[in-house]
């Protein structure tokens, strides 16, 4: 378990001790069409989608910065005595973008304005930080086989996997978030951040706490190389992801993806194909809180999101054992060549003939010997071929909310929750669950002290539980009185 509580103060450049936040700023010089700096200019930056709206005066130098805002896209308008309203709009932030926008002021009325679009591509100039931006529109709208949005750090560049498919990263401890290397790193050494909170489990080898579904990305941005020292708990990459929030307006949507073994094509070299059931379904929606005239009619201050992910797979294989012959479970080993046979000679002097009566067989050994079936294979590798089905299921629940309190204080918090149940130990005599209940939450109060101060106080909460051993029982395919497969694992 981590439990992180963390107080940062912004005064132009960011200060953190302890954890990782993720911080987008807005920033720029505000000057005359002479190229002269403007002076206490006042600079809004309005959230097109939510509504927020934050302020800042230009120095004497005529640089302001607007520090700490949610992601999105945003309206920068810039008004001075003397000078027409400047407004900027299209200025898109993404995660951990430092922007810089610069304000060219025209003499005339206040009253009139110069309204222009941003770049499609905006450089950041403001941060030496190498990173590579994944949208949320490419996480949901790529094909990704299994689901893991892992996979879509092979798109970066600099990026090399150890994994066959997306669909191997789903496991039974998680997504397997360990084999990926960045710039040549090693596979153990990232940051994975779900909107600052720290979501990797160091002990589990770099699998994550809560293995986020796509549809629940807003964006995530991969540093690669020349992060702040904020990142320093971590050799390797850095993985910052956001979760999607609620806007102004209603959206959401549902889900289902499937493979089925009836639909796919058999191995080149195999005979019958294993049985494959993988359901991943869901459902999201998000989008303001309101009470028609009497609790924020503008749907302006309090959004919510939420989502539900669902996988259910079940995961075939042949096996081939050797497995003791009806006779060598009476005590019959006469068949065994001779250099087989115990070479002790005390064992040779009481069985000479390799035969064991079954009066000198323990009744537990004889027990346990009598749930080997026959043997049903004479080829090579052994004389017991039989199928396992792998079952592997997991729920999860994301829930986020969004309060502009008002333009001095915003207020983040999200709960997200994953319960992974596998079945372990199939090809031997007792078989036993694997329970892993994971959670990632967190709260950030952000306080505009004044045009120059910002204060972001940051609580985290995140962890997982590896319950192994969980409901031990006899393997049904060597038991004659198999046992009902148990509620958590059915479909």
């Amino acid at each position: 378990m981590k439990l992180v509580f963390a107080t940062l103060y912004l005064l132009g450049a960011s200060l953190a001790w302890s954890q990782t936040t993720t911080s987008q700023d807005i920033s720029g010089l505000v000057q005359d069409a002479t190229g002269s700096v403007v002076p206490n200019a006042t600079i809004t930056v309005r959230n097109t989608d939510t509504g927020l709206a934050r302020t800042a005066q230009s120095n004497e130098s005529g640089l302001f910065l607007v520090a700490n805002l949610p992601i999105g896209a945003y309206e920068v308008s810039a008004e001075a005595a003397g000078f027409k309203k400047f407004v900027t709009t299209g200025v898109v932030l993404t995660v951990n973008a430092k922007l810089a926008v610069n304000v060219k002021l025209e003499v005339g009325a206040i009253t009139d304005s110069v309204t222009v679009a941003a770049d499609a591509a905006q450089v950041e100039t403001s941060t030496g930080e190498v990173g590579r931006l994944v949208t949320g529109e490419q996480a949901t709208q790529i094909q990704l086989n299994g689901r893991n949005f892992p996979q879509l750090l092979g798109l970066l560049p600099g990026v090399s996997t150890t994994f066959a498919s997306g669909f191997a990263l789903f496991g039974g401890y998680g997504v397997s978030n360990s084999s990926q290397s960045i710039n040549g790193s090693r596979t153990d050494t990232f940051s994975w951040n779900l909107d600052g909170a720290d979501n990797k489990d160091n002990g589990g080898g770099g699998n994550n706490f809560v293995n986020i579904n796509p549809d629940a990305i807003a964006e995530f941005k991969v540093l690669t190389t020349n992060y702040s020292a904020e990142y320093g708990y971590s050799a390797g990459a850095v993985i910052n992801i956001a979760v999607r929030s609620g806007s102004k307006d209603f959206h959401g949507g549902a889900y289902e993806y499937l493979r089925n073994n009836a639909i796919q094509a058999r191995a080149f070299n195999a005979t019958i194909k294993p049985e494959l059931r993988y359901n991943d379904f869901g459902a999201n929606v998000g989008g303001p809180i309101f009470i028609p005239k009497k609790f924020n009619a503008g749907r302006n201050k309090l959004f919510f999101f939420f989502s539900t992910d669902f996988k259910r797979l079940r995961q075939g294989a042949i096996n081939t054992w050797t497995i003791p012959v009806p006779a060598q479970i009476n005590g019959d080993f006469s068949a065994l060549a001779a250099a087989s046979w115990p070479k002790d000679p005390l064992t040779k002097a009481v069985f000479p003939n390799g035969i064991i009566p079954k009066s000198r067989i323990s009744p537990n050994s004889y027990r346990l010997l009598e749930n080997y079936p026959a043997p049903n294979f004479t080829g090579t590798g052994g004389n017991f071929v039989f199928p396992t089905v792998a079952p592997l299921t997991t729920n999860e629940y994301i829930l986020k909310g969004d309060y502009n309190l008002s333009p001095k204080h915003q207020i983040s918090v999200h709960w997200m929750r994953d319960y992974y149940v596998s079945l372990q130990n199939l090809t031997q005599l007792a078989l036993y669950e694997r329970h892993i209940p994971g959670i990632n939450m967190g709260a950030q109060w952000t306080y505009v002290a004044n045009a120059s101060t910002v204060n972001v106080v940051q609580f985290t909460y995140t962890g997982n539980v590896i319950k192994e051993k969980v409901g031990i029982r006899p393997n049904p395919v060597f038991s004659k009185h198999p046992p009902a497969e148990p509620e958590a694992l059915r479909f």
